[in-house]
């Protein structure tokens, strides 16, 4: 029986952002794994053996390399990615901020919670830890601004006084980002502003 031939994997292009990053790349990196050991298995004794980092650098986008650009070695490589693309507190957020969808039946929000819950890493804590990981989660959860919640999201293991500084820290940084830029367009407005700065009367 003639050995069905196992095609290259699609390239990874998911944003590490991207809520469904986690669940892509798990899949992507199991393509690849999969891929590597059809070519193992289909090399003769005498042929030179599998490069696994070519071939797992072959199956990134330009926009995922630079993760990986300065690894070397093909475990390292997918440490790397694991570590940038799997991001199981924020899995947790996800759970716990996930609402149902207009068109979404019960079953199926259901069905959606149990899928996230599978990607979150769960340990026992005490009664205040417990309470601080919620009130935590709430508090990203309720935040007005989407870049601070982003911002935050990044973060692993944030602890909740961390995750309020992080948030009054980012918040003041986007208000004196503010105030610059509205200084800028007052001294734009102001005719001769600008030429009067390049050429300072003497």
């Amino acid at each position: 029986m003639e050995k069905q031939q196992l095609s290259r994997p699609k390239e990874l292009t998911i944003d590490t952002t991207d809520p469904e990053a986690s669940k892509i790349f798990t899949y992507w990196l199991r393509t690849v794994k999969d891929y590597i050991a059809y070519l193992e298995e289909g090399r003769s004794v005498s042929s030179p053996a599998v490069n696994k980092t070519r071939v797992i650098i072959s199956c990134l986008s330009p926009s995922a390399y630079p993760l990986v650009e300065d690894v070397e070695s093909y475990d390292d490589i997918v440490a790397t990615l694991q570590t940038a693309y799997v991001k199981r507190k924020n899995n947790v957020y996800l759970l716990v901020s996930r609402h149902q969808q207009m068109d979404e039946a019960v079953t199926e929000f259901a069905q959606a919670l149990k899928s996230l819950a599978k990607d979150c890493t769960f340990k026992a804590v005490s009664a205040s830890e417990y309470r601080d990981e919620l009130t935590r989660d709430a508090f990203i959860n309720g935040l007005v601004s989407p870049f601070i919640r982003q911002r935050i999201l990044e973060k692993d293991e944030l602890k909740l006084l961390q995750t309020t500084e992080l948030a009054v820290s980012l918040k003041r940084a986007q208000k004196q980002a503010a105030s610059m830029d509205r200084r800028q367009l007052a001294v734009s407005a102001v005719p001769g502003a600008q030429s009067a700065e390049q050429h300072p009367p003497r």
